[in-house]
Protein backbone atom coordinates (compact mmCIF):
# COMPACT_ATOMS: atom_id res chain seq x y z
CA UNK A 1 0.00 0.00 0.00
CA UNK A 2 1.22 3.41 -1.11
CA UNK A 3 0.74 6.81 0.64
CA UNK A 4 0.88 9.49 -1.57
CA UNK A 5 1.89 13.09 -0.73
CA UNK A 6 0.14 15.52 -0.02
CA UNK A 7 -0.10 18.16 -2.85
CA UNK A 8 1.53 21.61 -2.91
CA UNK A 9 -0.25 24.11 -4.25
CA UNK A 10 0.54 26.55 -7.01
CA UNK A 11 2.24 29.81 -6.02
CA UNK A 12 0.21 32.94 -6.23
CA UNK A 13 1.44 35.64 -8.96
CA UNK A 14 2.48 38.68 -6.68
CA UNK A 15 1.29 41.55 -8.38
CA UNK A 16 1.94 44.83 -7.82
CA UNK A 17 -0.06 47.78 -10.11
CA UNK A 18 1.95 50.79 -11.58
CA UNK A 19 1.02 52.62 -8.57
CA UNK A 20 2.81 51.02 -6.17
CA UNK A 21 5.49 49.59 -8.23
CA UNK A 22 6.37 53.61 -9.58
CA UNK A 23 5.96 54.85 -5.40
CA UNK A 24 7.90 52.33 -3.93
CA UNK A 25 10.88 52.08 -6.58
CA UNK A 26 11.00 55.77 -7.49
CA UNK A 27 10.00 57.55 -4.32
CA UNK A 28 10.44 55.21 -1.37
CA UNK A 29 13.80 53.92 -2.29
CA UNK A 30 15.63 56.89 -2.84
CA UNK A 31 14.74 58.03 0.23
CA UNK A 32 15.15 55.11 2.26
CA UNK A 33 19.04 55.08 1.12
CA UNK A 34 19.32 58.43 1.70
CA UNK A 35 17.87 57.97 4.98
CA UNK A 36 19.74 55.26 5.96
CA UNK A 37 23.22 57.16 5.43
CA UNK A 38 21.55 60.13 7.50
CA UNK A 39 21.06 58.29 10.39
CA UNK A 40 23.63 56.65 10.65
CA UNK A 41 25.45 59.83 10.26
CA UNK A 42 23.49 60.97 13.20
CA UNK A 43 24.37 57.68 15.28
CA UNK A 44 27.74 59.04 15.01
CA UNK A 45 27.77 61.81 15.78
CA UNK A 46 25.35 61.60 18.79
CA UNK A 47 27.82 59.12 20.10
CA UNK A 48 30.68 61.95 20.13
CA UNK A 49 31.76 62.45 24.02
CA UNK A 50 30.68 66.22 23.59
CA UNK A 51 27.40 65.28 22.53
CA UNK A 52 26.51 62.51 25.39
CA UNK A 53 26.95 65.54 27.58
CA UNK A 54 23.08 66.67 26.77
CA UNK A 55 19.76 64.50 28.15
CA UNK A 56 18.45 65.85 25.03
CA UNK A 57 21.15 63.80 23.05
CA UNK A 58 20.22 60.90 24.55
CA UNK A 59 16.64 60.75 23.35
CA UNK A 60 18.01 61.66 19.42
CA UNK A 61 20.48 59.13 19.60
CA UNK A 62 17.83 56.17 20.24
CA UNK A 63 15.46 57.87 18.13
CA UNK A 64 18.34 58.10 15.16
CA UNK A 65 18.94 54.24 15.79
CA UNK A 66 14.87 53.78 15.71
CA UNK A 67 14.40 56.02 12.42
CA UNK A 68 17.52 53.56 10.84
CA UNK A 69 16.06 50.22 11.89
CA UNK A 70 12.48 51.74 10.27
CA UNK A 71 14.06 52.63 7.29
CA UNK A 72 15.51 49.22 6.48
CA UNK A 73 12.79 47.41 8.08
CA UNK A 74 10.23 50.01 4.88
CA UNK A 75 13.00 48.49 2.45
CA UNK A 76 12.75 44.46 3.18
CA UNK A 77 8.91 45.09 3.85
CA UNK A 78 7.85 47.33 0.90
CA UNK A 79 10.60 47.75 -1.60
CA UNK A 80 12.35 44.24 -1.83
CA UNK A 81 9.22 42.06 -2.44
CA UNK A 82 8.73 44.41 -5.32
CA UNK A 83 12.40 44.18 -6.77
CA UNK A 84 12.20 40.47 -6.34
CA UNK A 85 8.90 40.00 -8.15
CA UNK A 86 10.11 41.80 -10.89
CA UNK A 87 13.78 39.82 -11.09
CA UNK A 88 14.42 36.49 -12.73
CA UNK A 89 16.14 34.92 -9.71
CA UNK A 90 14.92 32.03 -7.72
CA UNK A 91 16.73 33.02 -4.85
CA UNK A 92 15.15 36.06 -4.49
CA UNK A 93 11.73 34.95 -5.04
CA UNK A 94 12.77 31.98 -2.16
CA UNK A 95 13.92 34.62 0.61
CA UNK A 96 11.83 37.71 0.50
CA UNK A 97 9.27 36.27 1.85
CA UNK A 98 11.25 35.13 4.76
CA UNK A 99 12.50 38.43 5.31
CA UNK A 100 9.43 40.10 5.35
CA UNK A 101 8.28 37.98 8.20
CA UNK A 102 10.62 39.07 10.49
CA UNK A 103 10.58 42.90 8.97
CA UNK A 104 7.13 43.52 9.15
CA UNK A 105 7.04 42.79 13.55
CA UNK A 106 10.37 44.98 13.73
CA UNK A 107 9.38 47.81 11.59
CA UNK A 108 5.76 48.19 13.42
CA UNK A 109 7.84 48.28 16.94
CA UNK A 110 10.21 50.70 15.62
CA UNK A 111 7.77 53.11 14.19
CA UNK A 112 6.15 52.41 17.95
CA UNK A 113 9.04 53.19 19.75
CA UNK A 114 10.07 56.25 17.28
CA UNK A 115 6.63 57.69 17.83
CA UNK A 116 6.90 57.41 21.60
CA UNK A 117 10.34 58.65 21.72
CA UNK A 118 9.51 61.78 19.95
CA UNK A 119 7.00 62.19 22.58
CA UNK A 120 9.13 61.77 25.44
CA UNK A 121 11.45 64.07 24.03
CA UNK A 122 8.63 66.86 23.56
CA UNK A 123 7.98 66.22 27.57
CA UNK A 124 11.29 66.26 28.71
CA UNK A 125 11.84 69.91 26.84
CA UNK A 126 8.30 70.97 28.21
CA UNK A 127 9.53 70.27 31.17
CA UNK A 128 12.53 72.00 30.83
CA UNK A 129 10.93 75.13 29.53
CA UNK A 130 7.76 75.47 31.43
CA UNK A 131 8.89 74.07 35.03
CA UNK A 132 12.84 74.40 34.43
CA UNK A 133 13.40 73.92 38.30
CA UNK A 134 11.74 71.45 38.71
CA UNK A 135 13.45 69.90 35.59
CA UNK A 136 16.85 70.22 37.56
CA UNK A 137 15.50 67.87 40.10
CA UNK A 138 13.67 65.07 38.13
CA UNK A 139 15.18 65.03 34.68
CA UNK A 140 18.32 63.63 35.77
CA UNK A 141 20.51 60.95 33.58
CA UNK A 142 18.79 57.88 35.36
CA UNK A 143 14.96 58.57 34.77
CA UNK A 144 15.97 59.77 30.86
CA UNK A 145 17.22 56.19 30.68
CA UNK A 146 14.30 54.64 32.29
CA UNK A 147 12.36 56.17 30.37
CA UNK A 148 13.89 54.96 26.73
CA UNK A 149 14.15 51.67 27.86
CA UNK A 150 10.26 51.97 28.70
CA UNK A 151 9.47 53.06 25.37
CA UNK A 152 11.53 50.54 23.57
CA UNK A 153 10.12 47.33 26.05
CA UNK A 154 6.34 49.07 25.37
CA UNK A 155 6.69 48.97 21.41
CA UNK A 156 7.81 45.41 21.71
CA UNK A 157 4.98 44.21 23.67
CA UNK A 158 2.52 45.99 22.14
CA UNK A 159 2.93 44.67 18.70
CA UNK A 160 4.28 41.20 20.32
CA UNK A 161 1.29 40.13 18.61
CA UNK A 162 2.00 40.88 14.77
CA UNK A 163 4.58 37.99 15.06
CA UNK A 164 1.51 35.73 14.31
CA UNK A 165 -0.55 37.45 11.68
CA UNK A 166 1.99 35.85 8.96
CA UNK A 167 3.15 32.77 8.32
CA UNK A 168 5.56 30.77 5.61
CA UNK A 169 4.09 28.02 3.39
CA UNK A 170 5.57 26.26 0.63
CA UNK A 171 4.03 26.30 -2.96
CA UNK A 172 5.19 25.55 -6.43
CA UNK A 173 6.63 28.36 -8.74
CA UNK A 174 5.32 27.74 -12.27
CA UNK A 175 8.18 30.01 -13.68
CA UNK A 176 10.58 28.26 -11.92
CA UNK A 177 9.25 24.89 -11.57
CA UNK A 178 10.36 24.14 -8.20
CA UNK A 179 8.59 24.79 -4.88
CA UNK A 180 9.83 28.59 -3.18
CA UNK A 181 8.34 30.11 0.12
CA UNK A 182 5.30 32.06 -0.24
CA UNK A 183 3.68 34.50 2.82
CA UNK A 184 0.32 34.32 3.80
CA UNK A 185 -1.79 35.86 6.24
CA UNK A 186 -2.44 33.12 9.19
CA UNK A 187 -6.29 32.78 10.77
CA UNK A 188 -6.08 35.13 13.65
CA UNK A 189 -5.20 37.97 11.02
CA UNK A 190 -8.16 36.93 9.08
CA UNK A 191 -10.67 37.40 11.93
CA UNK A 192 -12.80 39.65 12.19
CA UNK A 193 -12.52 40.52 15.81
CA UNK A 194 -8.90 40.25 15.57
CA UNK A 195 -8.83 42.83 13.14
CA UNK A 196 -11.31 45.26 14.89
CA UNK A 197 -9.64 44.98 18.20
CA UNK A 198 -5.81 45.57 16.69
CA UNK A 199 -6.66 47.75 14.03
CA UNK A 200 -9.40 50.24 14.97
CA UNK A 201 -9.12 50.47 18.51
CA UNK A 202 -5.30 49.44 19.55
CA UNK A 203 -3.15 50.63 17.11
CA UNK A 204 -5.33 54.50 16.38
CA UNK A 205 -5.49 54.60 19.91
CA UNK A 206 -1.14 54.14 20.19
CA UNK A 207 0.01 55.22 17.35
CA UNK A 208 -2.50 58.45 16.46
CA UNK A 209 -4.71 59.47 19.51
CA UNK A 210 -2.38 59.32 22.07
CA UNK A 211 0.59 60.59 20.42
CA UNK A 212 -0.88 63.14 18.60
CA UNK A 213 -3.01 64.74 21.46
CA UNK A 214 -0.15 64.76 23.83
CA UNK A 215 2.20 66.20 21.25
CA UNK A 216 -0.27 68.84 20.35
CA UNK A 217 -0.60 69.69 23.91
CA UNK A 218 2.93 69.98 25.46
CA UNK A 219 4.41 71.92 22.17
CA UNK A 220 1.49 74.65 22.44
CA UNK A 221 2.20 75.03 25.79
CA UNK A 222 6.12 75.49 24.66
CA UNK A 223 5.63 78.29 21.95
CA UNK A 224 3.53 79.92 24.45
CA UNK A 225 6.26 79.77 27.08
CA UNK A 226 8.95 80.79 24.45
CA UNK A 227 6.62 83.60 23.49
CA UNK A 228 6.59 84.79 27.24
CA UNK A 229 10.21 84.64 27.52
CA UNK A 230 10.56 86.80 24.47
CA UNK A 231 8.32 89.42 26.06
CA UNK A 232 10.32 89.56 29.00
CA UNK A 233 14.02 89.78 27.43
CA UNK A 234 12.17 92.71 25.31
CA UNK A 235 11.45 94.32 28.67
CA UNK A 236 14.91 93.80 30.34
CA UNK A 237 17.30 96.99 30.79
CA UNK A 238 20.23 95.99 28.39
CA UNK A 239 22.28 99.56 29.51
CA UNK A 240 26.04 99.09 29.46
CA UNK A 241 26.45 101.16 32.66
CA UNK A 242 24.11 99.10 34.48
CA UNK A 243 25.36 96.15 33.67
CA UNK A 244 28.96 97.15 34.41
CA UNK A 245 28.14 98.46 37.93
CA UNK A 246 26.43 95.07 38.86
CA UNK A 247 29.65 93.48 37.59
CA UNK A 248 31.76 95.94 39.94
CA UNK A 249 28.94 95.54 43.04
CA UNK A 250 29.23 91.82 43.02
CA UNK A 251 33.36 91.62 42.58
CA UNK A 252 33.24 93.63 45.56
CA UNK A 253 30.57 91.32 47.63
CA UNK A 254 32.97 88.34 46.74
CA UNK A 255 36.33 89.91 47.12
CA UNK A 256 37.00 89.89 51.06
CA UNK A 257 34.55 86.65 51.34
CA UNK A 258 35.98 83.41 53.05
CA UNK A 259 35.91 79.78 51.00
CA UNK A 260 33.23 78.91 53.99
CA UNK A 261 30.62 81.93 53.25
CA UNK A 262 31.41 81.71 49.23
CA UNK A 263 27.45 79.95 48.96
CA UNK A 264 26.11 82.16 50.82
CA UNK A 265 27.51 85.18 48.96
CA UNK A 266 26.44 83.93 45.82
CA UNK A 267 22.61 84.40 47.08
CA UNK A 268 23.43 87.77 47.40
CA UNK A 269 24.34 88.58 43.85
CA UNK A 270 22.83 91.24 42.36
CA UNK A 271 23.44 89.63 38.80
CA UNK A 272 23.12 86.12 39.38
CA UNK A 273 22.40 83.57 36.72
CA UNK A 274 21.13 80.81 38.85
CA UNK A 275 18.54 82.74 40.35
CA UNK A 276 17.18 82.98 36.36
CA UNK A 277 19.10 80.79 33.84
CA UNK A 278 16.37 81.58 31.94
CA UNK A 279 17.87 84.96 31.32
CA UNK A 280 21.15 84.25 30.76
CA UNK A 281 22.54 85.23 27.25
CA UNK A 282 24.31 82.27 26.10
CA UNK A 283 22.11 79.96 28.19
CA UNK A 284 19.41 81.60 26.63
CA UNK A 285 20.51 81.33 22.85
CA UNK A 286 21.31 77.60 23.56
CA UNK A 287 17.80 76.58 25.06
CA UNK A 288 16.46 78.33 22.45
CA UNK A 289 18.14 77.14 19.54
CA UNK A 290 17.21 73.32 21.29
CA UNK A 291 13.50 74.26 21.66
CA UNK A 292 13.08 75.59 18.16
CA UNK A 293 14.90 72.40 16.83
CA UNK A 294 12.87 70.07 18.84
CA UNK A 295 9.29 71.67 17.63
CA UNK A 296 10.69 71.58 13.90
CA UNK A 297 10.94 67.90 14.94
CA UNK A 298 7.81 67.39 15.93
CA UNK A 299 6.41 69.66 13.02
CA UNK A 300 7.58 66.92 10.73
CA UNK A 301 6.48 64.40 12.62
CA UNK A 302 2.68 65.48 12.45
CA UNK A 303 2.63 66.88 9.16
CA UNK A 304 3.87 63.57 7.65
CA UNK A 305 1.92 61.36 9.97
CA UNK A 306 -1.04 63.06 9.47
CA UNK A 307 -2.04 61.38 6.27
CA UNK A 308 -1.14 57.90 7.55
CA UNK A 309 -4.02 58.77 10.60
CA UNK A 310 -6.56 59.73 7.60
CA UNK A 311 -6.02 56.41 5.59
CA UNK A 312 -6.10 54.44 8.89
CA UNK A 313 -9.80 56.06 9.57
CA UNK A 314 -10.47 56.08 5.87
CA UNK A 315 -9.69 52.39 5.77
CA UNK A 316 -11.99 51.51 9.53
CA UNK A 317 -15.02 53.97 7.69
CA UNK A 318 -14.33 51.74 4.11
CA UNK A 319 -14.45 48.04 6.18
CA UNK A 320 -17.24 48.96 8.20
CA UNK A 321 -19.54 50.32 5.18
CA UNK A 322 -18.22 47.07 3.09
CA UNK A 323 -20.16 45.04 5.69
CA UNK A 324 -23.39 47.11 4.92
CA UNK A 325 -22.71 47.07 0.89
CA UNK A 326 -25.82 44.86 -0.70
CA UNK A 327 -25.79 46.20 -4.02
CA UNK A 328 -23.70 46.23 -6.85
CA UNK A 329 -23.09 50.37 -7.43
CA UNK A 330 -21.30 50.52 -3.65
CA UNK A 331 -19.36 47.52 -5.19
CA UNK A 332 -18.09 49.38 -8.31
CA UNK A 333 -17.76 52.41 -6.78
CA UNK A 334 -15.30 51.07 -3.84
CA UNK A 335 -13.16 49.36 -6.99
CA UNK A 336 -13.32 53.01 -8.53
CA UNK A 337 -11.64 54.34 -5.07
CA UNK A 338 -9.06 51.44 -4.35
CA UNK A 339 -7.02 53.25 -6.92
CA UNK A 340 -7.05 56.70 -5.08
CA UNK A 341 -6.66 55.19 -1.50
CA UNK A 342 -3.62 53.12 -3.13
CA UNK A 343 -2.07 55.88 -4.18
CA UNK A 344 -2.63 57.73 -0.49
CA UNK A 345 -1.21 54.56 1.44
CA UNK A 346 1.60 54.79 -0.80
CA UNK A 347 2.06 58.61 -0.17
CA UNK A 348 1.98 57.76 3.31
CA UNK A 349 4.58 55.59 3.53
CA UNK A 350 6.78 57.82 1.24
CA UNK A 351 6.15 60.67 4.13
CA UNK A 352 6.82 58.25 6.78
CA UNK A 353 9.86 57.65 5.67
CA UNK A 354 10.77 60.97 4.91
CA UNK A 355 10.23 61.84 8.33
CA UNK A 356 12.68 59.42 9.46
CA UNK A 357 15.47 60.45 7.03
CA UNK A 358 14.81 64.32 7.28
CA UNK A 359 16.25 65.05 10.98
CA UNK A 360 20.02 65.17 9.98
CA UNK A 361 18.56 68.89 7.91
CA UNK A 362 17.15 70.01 11.49
CA UNK A 363 20.26 68.79 13.70
CA UNK A 364 22.67 70.73 10.91
CA UNK A 365 20.18 74.09 10.97
CA UNK A 366 19.83 74.35 14.76
CA UNK A 367 22.53 72.69 16.41
CA UNK A 368 26.01 74.39 16.55
CA UNK A 369 28.04 71.09 17.92
CA UNK A 370 26.33 68.69 15.43
CA UNK A 371 27.29 71.09 12.77
CA UNK A 372 30.80 71.33 14.20
CA UNK A 373 31.77 67.94 14.44
CA UNK A 374 30.41 67.78 10.76
CA UNK A 375 32.29 70.30 9.52
CA UNK A 376 35.33 68.85 11.30
CA UNK A 377 34.76 65.00 9.20
CA UNK A 378 34.70 67.53 6.49
CA UNK A 379 37.72 69.21 6.98
CA UNK A 380 36.20 72.81 7.05
CA UNK A 381 37.07 73.40 10.46
CA UNK A 382 39.76 72.65 13.00
CA UNK A 383 37.94 71.02 16.12
CA UNK A 384 39.27 72.03 19.36
CA UNK A 385 40.16 69.52 21.98
CA UNK A 386 38.03 69.31 24.84
CA UNK A 387 39.15 68.65 28.44
CA UNK A 388 36.91 66.14 29.61
CA UNK A 389 37.63 66.32 33.20
CA UNK A 390 37.54 69.82 33.02
CA UNK A 391 33.90 69.83 31.41
CA UNK A 392 32.94 66.82 33.96
CA UNK A 393 33.64 69.24 37.03
CA UNK A 394 32.07 72.74 35.74
CA UNK A 395 28.89 70.62 35.29
CA UNK A 396 28.68 69.10 38.85
CA UNK A 397 29.64 72.31 40.34
CA UNK A 398 27.08 74.42 38.28
CA UNK A 399 24.11 71.86 39.00
CA UNK A 400 25.11 71.74 42.75
CA UNK A 401 25.03 75.39 42.94
CA UNK A 402 22.06 75.41 41.43
CA UNK A 403 20.52 72.90 43.51
CA UNK A 404 21.21 74.73 46.23
CA UNK A 405 19.23 77.51 45.63
CA UNK A 406 15.87 75.66 44.57
CA UNK A 407 14.36 75.73 47.67
CA UNK A 408 13.82 79.91 47.55
CA UNK A 409 13.11 79.64 43.78
CA UNK A 410 10.25 77.44 43.73
CA UNK A 411 8.95 78.87 46.76
CA UNK A 412 8.97 82.60 45.56
CA UNK A 413 8.32 81.34 42.00
CA UNK A 414 4.53 80.08 43.15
Amino acid sequence: MTTSLPEVPICEPHIFNDIQTDARLFGGMPIAIFGIITNSINIVVFLDQEMRCSLVNHFLLVLSVSDLLLLLCNFFMLIFPVIASMSNSVTLHDSFPLILWYAYPIGLSTQTCGVYLTVLVSVHRYLGVCHPFRAKRWVSGRPVKTAIIGSIIFSILINIHTWLELDITKCLSKDFGQTVRSITLTPLKSDETYNIVTKCILYTLVMFVIPFITLISVNSRIIVALKQSTRMRNRMPSSAKNTQSRMIKNFRLLKNAKYSELFGKFGRLTLNPLKAPGLSRGGSVRDRSVTMMLLAIVGIFLCCNCLAFCNNIYEIVRDASSHNANNVNQTEAADQNQDVFDFSVELSNILISLNSSSSAFVYLIFSSKYRSIVKHWLGLEVRKKINGVAITTAIVAQRALELSFLPDEIRYSF
